[in-house]
């Protein structure tokens, strides 16, 4: 009789898994916020390995918030129980749009590929429109999205736009339901003050400031303050520490004193065993350890031939 043995090698984390899940957002925000001209000298997007992105990369002034939008953005699309119900509460409770919150992501400071407005483009239908707060039927989405792309650099294009929406290409993030075919422009900020208040954003998205501080509206803007405190906002910091602590190392394992936690040094040391892998293929191999791969398989024969007729499950022992 042979034996299949599931070997339990490491702990079940759930702090483990939950960087894991972090990481896709904030490794592809440090991407596409890299010049496309250096990205593509390094052997471009699809094989650029994850050591030499870390001896490439450069962090700007704007990269922590971008790495924030995506995080936000996957986190909603995700459903992540952090803040998916507290953004789908807002758009219930201040606009009117219920089913649950759906993300497109818009930010378009990205120097990444022009993937980013194309998706959001197909994310949308003809009769998809953007609520601003203000009486009146509400604006088509779709039809303006190329202009409020060139509104970012263009004064003319900006002109053009409905005085309603005016301010909607600083939208970050369109937040809404698309059954519902009602989306609302969301403003993404690290830090509460920097908040612009700008015709057409109707949701501004930050860190909380004390401790289950709730949304609130002024005027037509509703501030939405993210969970911190052993939820959301520490969870991203803690992640895009290890990643940046990866870079200050150029893809090797950093020291205990720059990680100190046994889930981010278990975390960093899953990402530079892979350092030489293409950063594309890194982000693939992580979708699904959201549930980390925490068996091994071993072979047990009894003395006879034959197929396997039997599976024992091994617990991990763990000394005290």
């Amino acid at each position: 009789m042979k034996y299949k043995l599931q070997i339990q090698k490491e702990e079940i984390g759930e702090a483990t898994r939950a960087r894991f899940a972090m990481l896709i957002p904030i490794l592809t925000g440090m991407l596409l916020s890299t010049k496309r001209n250096i990205i593509e000298q390094a052997g471009g997007y699809e094989n650029i390995s994850l050591e030499m992105f870390t001896r490439v990369y450069v962090e700007h002034p704007g990269d922590h918030g971008i790495c924030f939008e995506y995080a936000v953005h996957e986190c909603i699309k995700n459903r992540d129980p952090a803040i998916h119900p507290t953004i789908s509460s807002v758009l219930e409770d201040f606009c009117g749009i219920k089913g649950g919150a759906e993300s497109i992501l818009f930010g378009i400071e990205k120097h990444g590929p022009a993937s980013v407005l194309e998706t959001a483009k197909n994310a949308l239908t003809e009769d998809s429109r953007v609520l601003v707060g203000k009486v009146g039927k509400p604006a088509k989405l779709k039809p303006h999205l190329d202009n409020l792309v060139r509104a970012h650099n263009s004064r003319t294009h900006l002109e053009r736009l409905p005085s309603s929406i005016r301010g909607l290409w600083k939208a970050d993030l369109f937040v809404g339901n698309p059954d519902r075919e009602r989306w609302v422009g969301t403003t993404l900020k690290t830090n509460r003050r920097d908040i612009e208040k700008a015709p057409g954003l109707r949701v501004a998205l930050y860190p909380e400031e004390r401790s289950k501080e709730g949304p609130k509206k002024e005027e037509t803007l509703v501030y939405c303050p993210l969970p911190y405190s052993g939820e959301f906002m520490q969870l991203f910091l803690a992640t895009f520490n290890i990643v940046k602590q990866i870079v200050a190392t150029r893809g090797k394992q950093p020291s205990r004193i720059a990680l100190i936690y046994d889930d981010d040094q278990h975390v960093a040391k899953w990402l530079v065993d892979r350092a030489h892998f293409p950063l594309q293929g890194i982000l693939a191999a992580l979708e699904p350890i959201k549930q980390p791969q925490f068996l091994q398989e071993q072979i047990v024969e009894s003395g006879a031939t034959g197929d396997i007729i039997a599976t024992a499950p091994i617990p991990l022992r763990i000394s005290r």
